[in-house]
């Protein structure tokens, strides 16, 4: 049986102290800012719990707005982040994919990828908080973590990160966020070209591109973060959440057309041939030394 999906916030009396079981919350009071990281010692795709971590992120941050509890801990930015060498996030569970197919498991393929959609919809509206969201990229991002990234309302990245959407090596596509996040970055024709080459671009490319928007050196990515967090001070703050805000208003991302989107995503994996699940499989192998750390 899939995972349950219910939220579980935690206690906005516990904050900072939040624990998870495959993500890391930090407080910089400095900057005022909430810092996830995905553990170093969690898978480096998105499983279902750490989907559900991050959904009870998401719903933990909403109750401490709601008690009032972020006047004694002020929260001005959200940043995502990883803990892991050399990797941001590989996106979806190939394994899980690929046994779903070889199944034809369309409801477990549709639960999973609906879990995701109300991730990335929650990132895409900044949790609907009076917030500043910014991905930290630092390694590979690829499928899903570069869709997850995108969802948030600015992305840094380090200039050797390597950041694409592959799937249409195995025949499908980036079904969770990634057609209508970089439509929006770059119009559709510049987007479906990343799409449709399924090519890896290195951090400065993708600075060069018009997807990231601010690029670091290697090794650089947090301190680059803060201080770009705390340049210009309130001032800045507010400049930069009214233009996440009106961009937002101007470019909605609704629920539903992701879920439609998905929706297709679902039906178009679930068509692919068996020489497609066996690179499907290989990749997830490939998944499964780096959760080993057998190579970074």
């Amino acid at each position: 049986m899939p995972l349950d999906f219910s939220y579980r916030p935690r206690s906005p009396s516990d904050f900072p102290n939040w624990t998870f079981p495959t993500v890391d919350l930090d407080y910089d009071p400095a900057s005022q800012s909430v810092w996830m990281y995905y553990k170093s010692e969690a898978p480096p795709f998105y499983s279902l719990q750490t989907l559900r971590d991050m959904a009870d992120i998401r719903e933990s941050l909403k109750l401490l707005f709601r008690k009032g509890l972020n006047a004694k801990y002020p929260v001005r930015y959200f940043a995502m982040a990883s803990r892991k060498p050399g990797v941001f996030n590989l996106g979806g569970d190939l394994a899980m994919f690929a046994q779903s197919i070889r199944d034809q498991d369309h409801e477990n393929l549709s639960f999973y990828a609906h879990a995701c959609i109300d991730v990335v919809h929650g990132l895409a509206v900044a949790f609907d908080l009076p917030i500043v969201t910014i991905s930290v990229i630092t390694g590979q991002a690829l499928g899903g973590g570069l869709e997850a990234a995108l969802a948030e309302d600015y992305v840094l990245a380090e200039e050797s990160a390597k950041i694409g959407v592959p799937e249409v090596a195995f025949n499908t596509f980036p079904g969770m966020g990634a057609v209508s996040l970089l439509s929006r970055r770059l119009g559709t024709a510049r987007a479906e070209d990343i799409i449709a080459s399924g090519r890896i671009y290195s951090g400065r490319e993708m600075y060069d591109l018009g997807v990231v928007d601010i690029v670091a050196p290697a090794g650089e990515a947090h301190t680059a973060t803060l201080a770009w967090m705390t340049d210009g001070g309130e001032e800045r703050f507010q400049r930069r959440r009214a233009i996440a805000a009106a961009r937002r208003r101007f470019f909605p991302i609704t629920r539903e057309e992701l879920e439609r989107i998905t929706d297709i995503w679902v039906n178009c994996s679930c068509d692919v041939t068996p020489h497609d699940i066996r690179h499907m499989e290989r990749l997830a192998a490939a998944q499964k030394r780096f959760s080993a750390g057998q190579f970074t």
